[in-house]
Formats: C-alpha cells, sequence, structure tokens
C-alpha cells in the first residue's frame, strides 16, 4: 500500500510525497547471440526487488482566465533503490554494471508518468470542475476565483466572486464587499468566511426581478384562530377591523389579503453574534367582497426588522426568522374614515409573526466537492462575515 503526504510549498503551491516500499517486479529477458552463424534465443528470468521507490511532485494551482483553477506538475523527483535477481550466471555478472541505469531508468519513467497523468488526466478534472452552483427559483451561486491561490506554509487561501444572480444575467451591482477582518481558526481543516455582500447580491437580484412579494391570505394560517386576524368584524376579538372600523362597517364579515412588496433591495448586516435583515415594504390590505372582487382598502409604508438564525445543515448553511417586526412609516387609505395606527401596527405584527412559523428555512450552499462532507462544524458571526470553521470527511472516488 502507497504511502504519503501533501506538504505546502511557500508562495507556490504544494507537494505531493509518495512513497512505496517492497515492490516487485518480475520479467522475462529474451536475447538473441550468433555463434558460427547460428542464431540462437535465449530467455532468462529476472526478478527486480524494489526496496523502496519515492515521489515527489511540486504542483502550481492558478486562477484560469474564465475563473477556473489549473493544476500544474512543474517539478518532479524520484528515487528507486533496486535489486536485480536472476538465477543465469552470465546475467548475474552484468547487473552490477547495470543496476543502477535500471534505478536510472525507472526514475525517469516515473517521473514522466506522474507529470501526464497530473498535467493532463487530474488537471483535465480541475478545469472542469464547475465553480457555479444551482440554487432555486432560476439563480445560480457564481464562485468563481478572483486571483491565484495564496499558499503559506500552513494553508492555502482562496478568493472568490461569490455572487448570486439569475441566469445568463451579468453581476453588477451597486454595491461592493466590504474588506473583511482576520480571525483565528487553527484546529480545523478547512474555514469559509462568508461576507453579508454574498446574501445582499441574491436580495438585490431578487428585488430586481420583482420576487419580493408575500401575500398574506387566509389559505397561508393553519389555525381558525390565525385565520380570524383577517375578518373585517370581530366584536369578541382583535382582527383588522378593530383597527379599521369604517372597514367593519361597510363590510362586515368580509376577509382581508395583505400583499407585501419589498419597495427596495433588503439588506443583511451580519455583526457580533447577530444577523439582521432590514427591508422598505410596501403592504396593500385589500377586502374580499361578496362578489368575488379584490378592493383596496389601504396602502402602507412599513419598515421591517428581523433577526435571523444561521445554522449548519449538511453542506449547506439554513437561515431561519426568529423575530420580525413591523414599524408604519406612511398610511394611505381609500376609505374615508378613522384609523388607528398604533393598532395597525399591532395588526401587521401579530400577521406576521404568525406567517414566519410556517415560512421555510432558506438555504446557501457551502462550496464542497461532491466527495467531501462537513465534520464538526462550528458556526460564528462576527461584523461583516459569517465564519462557518470545520474538519471534513472525504469520501473515496
Amino acid at each position: 500500500m502507497p504511502t504519503g503526504a501533501v506538504t505546502l510549498v511557500l508562495g507556490k503551491g504544494l507537494r505531493w510525497d509518495i512513497r512505496i516500499q517492497s515492490y516487485r517486479l518480475s520479467a522475462d529477458l529474451r536475447y538473441d547471440t550468433t555463434i558460427f552463424l547460428v542464431k540462437q534465443e535465449h530467455r532468462v528470468s529476472l526478478t527486480v526487488d524494489i526496496s523502496s521507490i519515492s515521489l515527489q511532485l511540486t504542483l502550481e494551482a492558478t486562477k484560469t482566465s474564465n475563473g477556473g483553477l489549473s493544476l500544474k506538475a512543474v517539478h518532479c523527483g524520484s528515487d528507486v533503490f533496486v535489486q536485480v535477481i536472476s538465477s543465469n550466471t552470465l546475467v548475474k555478472r552484468i547487473l552490477p554494471l547495470v543496476r543502477s541505469k535500471i534505478s536510472s531508468l525507472l526514475e525517469n519513467k516515473l517521473c514522466d508518468s506522474a507529470i501526464k497523468i497530473v498535467n493532463n488526466n487530474v488537471a483535465q478534472k480541475f478545469s472542469n470542475f464547475s465553480l457555479i452552483r444551482w440554487l432555486k427559483n432560476g439563480y445560480v451561486f457564481d464562485y468563481r476565483f478572483v486571483s491565484d491561490p495564496v499558499f503559506t506554509t500552513t494553508y492555502m487561501l482562496t478568493n472568490h466572486k461569490a455572487v448570486v444572480m439569475a441566469e445568463n444575467q451579468t453581476s453588477n451591482f451597486t454595491f461592493s464587499p466590504k474588506p473583511l477582518q482576520k480571525f483565528n481558526a487553527d484546529g480545523y481543516m478547512i474555514w469559509f468566511t462568508i461576507s453579508n455582500f454574498v446574501l445582499n447580491t441574491w436580495l438585490y437580484t431578487a428585488y430586481r426581478d420583482g420576487k419580493l412579494q408575500l401575500n398574506a391570505s387566509k389559505e397561508e394560517f393553519k389555525t381558525e384562530k390565525q385565520r380570524n386576524l383577517l375578518r373585517t368584524h370581530c366584536p369578541k376579538s382583535f382582527c383588522f377591523g378593530t383597527s379599521y372600523p369604517k372597514v367593519a362597517t361597510d363590510y362586515p364579515n368580509r376577509t382581508v389579503e395583505i400583499i407585501f412588496s419589498a419597495i427596495r433591495a433588503p439588506t443583511v448586516q451580519f455583526t457580533l453574534n447577530h444577523i439582521y435583515l432590514e427591508a422598505d415594504v410596501l403592504s396593500n390590505f385589500n377586502v374580499l367582497t361578496s362578489d368575488g372582487k379584490s378592493l383596496n382598502v389601504l396602502s402602507s409604508n412599513l419598515v421591517l426588522n428581523s433577526e435571523l438564525r444561521a445554522k449548519i445543515t449538511g453542506s449547506n448553511i439554513s437561515f431561519s426568522v426568529v423575530t420580525t417586526t413591523f414599524k408604519v412609516r406612511t398610511l394611505s387609505w381609500l376609505q374615508p374614515g378613522n384609523l388607528d395606527g398604533s393598532f395597525l401596527e399591532r395588526f401587521v405584527n401579530l400577521v406576521a409573526n404568525n406567517l414566519q412559523r410556517n415560512l421555510p428555512d432558506i438555504t446557501f450552499p457551502l462550496t464542497l466537492p461532491s466527495n467531501t462532507m462537513i465534520k464538526n462544524g462550528t458556526l460564528g458571526v462576527m461584523q461583516d462575515a459569517l465564519i462557518v470553521a470545520s474538519n471534513l470527511t472525504i469520501i473515496p472516488f
């Protein structure tokens, strides 16, 4: 069984050391001689005992023009220690003279083969490895390289584009990532630094595509108590009609639906141990009339503030909503009548808190090869960045 190790070469790349102990080659050597014009064929059995083979490959990793990774073997060295054995008397006498030649020949062949394997087969696999991950709803996560990998004696650092965009669209944004703080993640095999810029590109793209809209209707609620919040008339409880008596009078025992739409792209902010989402939202309140029509009776500009929780699930990060708070900024009602702003704010927050219980988690992929898995991962939140530090379980091909 071969043994080996990979070490980092400062400023250059990787060094791969491979060692094989006690390797045996068996061969039949055939040669011809001519004695007195008579040609004779001879066969000799040879056994080549190789006490050890060592191979050292230096690999250089660079960014390609399309943001991929190029891997190239730039240096090779090998050492082969052989002992050739034969029962033929003539061959026994010749072997000491050619032993070094055999070693040199094997060393050259090993390096030639190893370089070809890396630069042809292995390099092609790296160049074909996709650095664009498909997400839901037609979005892609583009994490192609933006610079060559940096090699120190203890770790390799890679910098990625890391934006979320719609398929076949450019990744031009009105904002830029901030410089990330340095941190210490010793004791782990791999760590990811995920800037809030990454999530904000996702939100910006979704807003630009008009996908940041939520309809709050009675079908979104699981219990009758929750659905009653959307009633226009509720003498013994709290509902939409409580804050807007005019609508309760004009449309008794009707149901309201609310359409929340982002006015501008929301933003995510990472601070120490916290993740916050902020958005400006337009809310339209529509009464469902008896003839099946939807009548707008109120519009309001709201400020949404949510705190999110992140956790590692498999090879993804899952984000879930912990708390949601709406503040009423402006009101515009189409049905004349008194409207209690504080009651409306309370109503909207009750609806939001009931809705968030039914919202699915949003998952974001960690950029891992398909044959690796997170092991004992830990997640932390610092200023402007999310940190995932983990060991890896590698599944053999």
